[in-house]
Order: C-alpha cells, then sequence, then structure tokens
C-alpha cells in the first residue's frame, strides 16, 4: 500500500501549478520542456483523481475555478520548499552543523554582523548563514516567511504576534532624526549647530523618506507636537539607503537608533534633534516552533538573546 494514497503524482502538480501560474498550457509547456498536450493530460489526469475540475478551458485562456483557487497555494508553497530544500542540499552538503538565520537587511549589516564573530568564537563547529527577510509596512500582511528557505531562525521587527512562531523580545526601536554632521549649519545661516527645535525640521530640509514606512515622518512629527510641512524628500527602500543617503547630505533622516550606532560613533552622521519616536514595533528573535530543539537553533538563541537583557 502506498504511504500516501491521496497525494497525487509530482509531474501532474507541476503541470497544474505552471498552468495556474501562466494561465496556459502552452507557456507551462515550455517552462517544463514537454509539450502542451502532454501539460494539459497531466492536469486532466489531475481533476480526475480529485473529481472535480480545478480550470475554467475557455479558448487559449485557463481560468482557475474555486476548487483551483483553493488548492493552489497550498501547492506552491510546497513546491517552494521542495525546490529550497534541494537547492539547500546541493550548495551546502550534507552532515555540517549549518545555522540559517533570516534577518531584515539592514539589521544584518549594522547590528547582527558586526557581533557575529564573537558566536563563531564560541561555537565554532556552527557554521551560520545569512539570509534576507523581507518586510513592507505598506501591506497589510507582514508575517515573516522562514519555510520557502530553510530557514531555522530570525530577528524580525513587529509585534511579536505570529502564528507558528516564538517570538523572544530583543529592543525597542527608537527613531532619531540624524543627517550628516555640518549639514544644517550649511544649508540654513540662522542655524549653526543641533540639536535643533523639531518645528524648526520641517518644510525647510529635505526629509528623506522610507518608502515602506510611509507615515513615519507623520508619527514623529505627531508624538512631539508638530505639524509635517512641506513636500516630502526622495524615498528609500531600505534603511541602508536612507542610511547612504544621510551620509551623501541628500537631507535629514529618521532612523532607528540601533542602525545607526556604528555611523554615529564614527562620526558620519549626527542627530540633529532631541525629539525622537519609540515605534509601536519591536524588534524579535523569532522561531518556528518545529525547529525550538534544534541543538544549533538553542545555541544561537541562548547568545542573541544574551545580547538583549
Amino acid at each position: 500500500m502506498a504511504l500516501r494514497p491521496t497525494t497525487p503524482p509530482l509531474n501532474a502538480l507541476r503541470a497544474f501549478e505552471a498552468a495556474a501560474r501562466f494561465g496556459s498550457f502552452a507557456r507551462a509547456a515550455d517552462e517544463l520542456s514537454v509539450t502542451a498536450g502532454a501539460i494539459s493530460q497531466q492536469v486532466a489526469n489531475l481533476e480526475a483523481s480529485l473529481g472535480m475540475a480545478l480550470f475554467d478551458r475557455k479558448g487559449p485562456k485557463l481560468t482557475l475555478r474555486e476548487a483551483g483557487r483553493a488548492y493552489l497555494p497550498t501547492l506552491r508553497r510546497v513546491l517552494d520548499e521542495i525546490e529550497a530544500a534541494t537547492l539547500d542540499l546541493v550548495t551546502h552538503g550534507a552532515g555540517e552543523r549549518k545555522l540559517v538565520i533570516g534577518t531584515l537587511h539592514t539589521l544584518a549589516s549594522s547590528w547582527l554582523i558586526p557581533k557575529l564573530n564573537r558566536f563563531q568564537n564560541e561555537h565554532p563547529d556552527i557554521r551560520p548563514v545569512i539570509e534576507t527577510l523581507a518586510l513592507n509596512f505598506a501591506t497589510p500582511d507582514r508575517s515573516p516567511d522562514l519555510s520557502a528557505r530553510q530557514i531555522d531562525v530570525g530577528l524580525y521587527f513587529g509585534d511579536g504576534s505570529w502564528p507558528g512562531m516564538v517570538s523572544d523580545k530583543l529592543f525597542d526601536e527608537i527613531q532619531v532624526v540624524v543627517a550628516k554632521p555640518g549639514y544644517i549649519a550649511s544649508t540654513d545661516a540662522n542655524t549653526k549647530t543641533p540639536p535643533v527645535d523639531p518645528a524648526n525640521l520641517m518644510g525647510r530640509y529635505p526629509r528623506l523618506v522610507h518608502t515602506t514606512r510611509p507615515k513615519a515622518w507623520h508619527d514623529w512629527a505627531q508624538a512631539n507636537g508638530v505639524i509635517v510641512t512641506g513636500a516630502p524628500g526622495p524615498g528609500f527602500e531600505h534603511f541602508f539607503m536612507l542610511i547612504e543617503a544621510a551620509k551623501a547630505g541628500m537631507g535629514i533622516a529618521l532612523l532607528p537608533r540601533v542602525l545607526i550606532e556604528g555611523e554615529l560613533a564614527k562620526g558620519s552622521l549626527e542627530i540633529i534633534s532631541d525629539a525622537a519616536l519609540k515605534s509601536s514595533g519591536l524588534y524579535y528573535l523569532i522561531t518556528p516552533e518545529s525547529r525550538m530543539d534544534v541543538p544549533e537553533v538553542q545555541a544561537f538563541r541562548d547568545w542573541v538573546l544574551g545580547l538583549c537583557p
């Protein structure tokens, strides 16, 4: 007896996923290097085994039916996980103590990587691999996705309530207004040195914008009793871009202090106002519940949490 008697053949599932993605048997066939007739037959066999139609076939364009729309997301996720697991095995091999850490881009470069050598010294037998996690504040779904790339543990920002995850608080996010040293004096003869009154920042200097947090300046202004005036300045998708723009003298920037401690220490950025903003979200160490007992994960969790008492 088959171990999974209701699971359809992999080729049929791949044919359905590709046809659904392209809306075409012909384009799916090109991707899978078979004929359109073969894709059509695989999908027909799949529908027969399921006992329901997955597509409406009207001319050359395929349209998913309700059953197809319900089936596709889980199937696509599973195929992505198979691809990721295969790539991971081919790339890294087996038998080593590897730990895949997913983290937000700037948090990795500004906070984690400068400290990671200490973890390596304490655990020389564990090989860390850093992957980037995406976070977009302009979208309603901000849940971290650790499954697609076989990520063991993550560093993430939010409210800490993510299904299937254990969330450990690392630290608050305090956003401060910064600029290139001397920028304020060079652009405004009436203001020689920081700190600058919050109201005097609005409308007088280009206001650099983090495009995935488009309301950040408004939140800062509301928290400090001022009104945002003037048009927004250049926008940047990632904090590391915003940091470089501020260092280049393109304007003033609102940035999490934890991400710019290095720049402040080196003097490539300076805080220009005493007015700050405590974000509603926090930085968390997140671990899938299924990975909590993995020794490499336990070692990393103990180490990271020791950095943030």
